[in-house]
Formats: structure tokens, C-alpha cells, sequence
């Protein structure tokens, strides 16, 4: 009998002890969340992979990087987000495939990031998809490319609009507001893969438009354009596109005015900076650009905190006028700080990725236009402004407000 009774009462301990046992597993699951790469309780690691000493820095990438470096400080100095400090590594492209391709190696794998912005170079961002999406890290892209975003890739979000976005607006002022008799239009370029880019844009909009268009290229790093110029006045259009940096369409407009070619020259992005107006000077006058971003001297709320801040950081640099791509810089921790407030303390991949999603129509505050993510569509901006140069004040005038492209089906 007792032999009995002690058998069944080790088979209840036994039992009560398996119980207690599963219970303190499932609190453990619950108390202690799996580590997030790049996340702790007081920072958040972000990698940026731009270009520092390679032939888009000076005018593009430069700028970008200030911008960032200063929201960052600014923002840590305030608490950071929700309590967690931004810790920023940047490393330099090169503006090459096989430097990016090391860098996000380096980035991913030895400093371990949460988040990564970059790479501005179209080839390396094509060629970091399938990394990206294989390491599922949440990234803010430095390529305004719609292959970024065409097909939808998961953890790809644009901060900023595509070049067909810009040219679209472009070529819609010109038909539909300008109201020419006749639209024959030169488009230059450079023969990279971001001009290819541009080029298939920019032929979609001459047929939609139904406009004649040629073309003229410029090797990235000219430092003149007497031939393209000569080949230009040949052909005669009344309107040139141009997809360059600040430096060739400088050249560009220098060479034009020589040859007494009084021809209106639009540009994107990448060449609708105050860069173009200093130093083009009064070479400039004929210039018009398309930009998504706000100048630094316009008067928004938004605009007034960024040079607010920059300035205190570095007192008496008012001018040289800093350039749209500082704008877009700082746009950049605004997309990141709204994403993870959103997440909320329990910050991970999946949370962040639901947060950017879930923002509609953000105010910067004049920043930018409207910032809207959704689970379809990772492109934040869809909105661009039009420019027109003031060389006696080295200003870049809207022209606009801002503006959407027409919709092609």
C-alpha cells in the first residue's frame, strides 16, 4: 500500500513539476525578445553607403552626408527616438559597384546596422536587391531609380520621388503651361547607367507628349561642351533636358551662351542645385530645374529649423548657399524618426517595415511635399517643384508649387 502511494505521488510531482516548468518557459519567450541586429535598449546602428571621394561626391553625395551627420547630432542631442541614439557609420562607394558591394559586405556583417541608407549609385543599387532582401534589412535607398520600387521588394523604400517623376513634370510644364507652337526637344545625358535610366524616361515622355526628340551625350567630368553645343545648334530644338551633375551642366550652359544659343535648358534633380547658379553666374539665366526638396533660403517652418540647427553647428556659413541635396539629407531622419516612433519600443524589422507603411500623406513642414508609404507602393514622394535661376542672387525661384506627373496608363 505504500509502495503504491509513493509511486502516485511521484507521478504527480512529476506532472506538476512538467507544468511548472512549461510555465517558466512560455514567461521566458515572453520576457526575453530575440536580440534585433544593430538594435539595443540605447542605440540604433544606421550604415550609409555613399560617395566620399568619387566623381558624383563634390555636388551630390557631399552635401547629402553634411546634412545627414547634422539632423543625427541634433537629434541625438535631443534624445534621440524614444530613447534610442542614432549611431551612424559611413562608408565610401567610390561611386563603384564592387567598393558598394564591400562596403554593405563590411556594414552588414562586421558593424552590424539596423537600418542602411544608400548606395546614390543606380548599378550598385540593382546590384545590392537580392543581398538586401536575402538579409531582410529595412532600407532607405540613395537611388532614385524606379526599379527600385518596380516590382514592390519588401524591405526597399525610396525617400524622395524617380527621375520619371521629375521629367514628367518637365515635360508637362513645357507643352502645358509654356504653350510653345512648336516642342522639339535635345536630351543630354551621361552614358551611365543612371542616364539609361533617364533616357528610357525621357523617350516615355516624348511619345506620350508627342514631341520630337534627340540626343546629345556628355561624358561625366567634361569640362566643356563646345562639340555637343555645335551639334546642338544643328539640330535646332526649341527646349534641352539635360540628366547631368551641377559641373557638366555648367559646361553645357557656358558653351550654349558662346554660341549664342538662346535656348531654355531643364534639368532633374541632379543638376537643379544652387552649384548651377554660382557657377554658372549669368550663364545660367536660361536654366529651369525640377527638384523634390525645398532651397535653404526658402521660408517654411521646416526649412527655418534646418538652417537653424546647421548654422549653430557652424556658425557663419549662410553662404555658399547650401544645396537642395542638404535638404534632401535632412529629409532623410525625418523619414527614419517617423517609421520608428511608429514602431514603437519593441523595434524590429517587421515593425519597422509596418511603420513606414502605415504613414500617409507626413507634412515636413515644407521640407518636402507629403511623405506617403503604403504596402504596395514604397515610394515616398510623389511630388516635384519647378525652379528658375536668379544669377544676381545665386537662387534657384519656384516657379510651382508642388506637383504630380500626368498618369499614363
Amino acid at each position: 500500500m505504500k509502495r503504491r502511494l509513493s509511486v502516485s505521488c511521484y507521478c504527480q510531482l512529476s506532472v506538476c513539476f512538467l507544468a511548472v516548468l512549461f510555465l517558466i518557459l512560455i514567461g521566458s519567450a515572453d520576457g526575453y525578445a530575440e536580440p534585433v541586429r544593430g538594435v539595443t535598449d540605447t542605440t540604433i546602428k544606421l550604415g550609409a553607403i555613399l560617395d566620399q571621394t568619387g566623381p558624383i561626391a563634390g555636388d551630390i553625395t557631399l552635401p547629402v552626408t553634411e546634412a545627414l551627420k547634422n539632423h543625427i547630432r541634433h537629434i541625438n542631442e535631443h534624445g534621440g527616438f524614444l530613447g534610442r541614439k542614432i549611431k551612424l557609420i559611413i562608408e565610401d562607394d567610390r561611386y563603384s559597384i564592387p567598393a558598394g558591394i564591400a562596403a554593405f559586405k563590411k556594414l552588414l556583417f562586421k558593424d552590424k546596422i539596423f537600418i542602411l541608407f544608400g548606395p546614390a549609385s543606380t548599378g550598385e543599387a540593382k546590384a545590392l536587391f537580392k543581398r538586401i532582401e536575402k538579409m531582410k534589412i529595412p532600407t532607405l535607398t540613395g537611388a532614385p531609380d524606379v526599379a527600385q520600387i518596380k516590382p514592390l521588394k519588401r524591405y526597399i523604400f525610396m525617400p524622395f520621388n524617380v527621375y520619371d517623376d521629375q521629367f514628367g513634370v518637365i515635360f508637362d510644364y513645357i507643352v502645358n503651361d509654356l504653350k510653345p507652337k512648336k516642342v522639339d526637344i535635345t536630351f543630354v545625358y551621361f552614358d551611365a547607367e543612371s542616364g539609361k535610366v533617364a533616357l528610357a524616361s525621357v523617350r516615355k515622355w516624348a511619345k506620350f507628349f508627342n514631341v520630337n526628340l534627340t540626343t546629345e551625350v556628355i561624358n561625366m567630368g567634361a569640362l566643356d561642351a563646345a562639340s555637343q553645343s555645335l551639334s546642338i545648334k544643328r539640330k535646332n530644338p526649341t527646349h534641352i533636358v539635360i540628366h547631368h551633375g551641377s559641373p557638366g551642366t555648367v559646361a553645357l550652359l557656358r558653351d550654349l551662351k558662346k554660341f549664342g544659343l538662346d535656348i531654355p535648358v531643364f534639368g532633374n534633380a541632379i543638376s537643379c542645385m544652387e552649384d548651377t547658379v554660382r557657377m554658372g553666374g549669368n550663364a545660367s539665366e536660361n536654366y529651369f530645374g525640377a527638384h523634390i526638396v525645398s532651397s535653404w533660403y526658402e521660408d517654411t517652418e521646416g526649412v527655418k529649423n534646418l538652417r537653424n540647427v546647421t548654422l549653430n553647428y557652424n556658425p557663419g556659413t549662410e553662404r555658399p548657399y547650401r544645396s537642395k541635396l542638404y535638404t534632401l539629407g535632412w529629409l532623410v531622419p525625418i523619414i527614419l524618426k517617423e517609421g520608428i516612433i511608429r514602431a514603437g519600443k519593441e523595434l524590429n524589422t517587421e515593425s519597422l517595415i509596418k511603420a513606414w507603411e502605415s504613414i500617409r500623406e507626413m507634412d515636413t513642414n515644407g521640407i518636402s511635399g507629403p511623405v506617403t508609404f503604403t504596402p504596395t507602393n514604397h515610394k515616398g514622394l510623389h511630388y516635384t517643384k519647378l525652379y528658375k535661376t536668379e544669377p544676381e542672387s545665386e537662387k534657384l525661384i519656384p516657379i510651382t508649387d508642388w506637383r504630380i506627373p500626368p498618369e499614363i496608363d
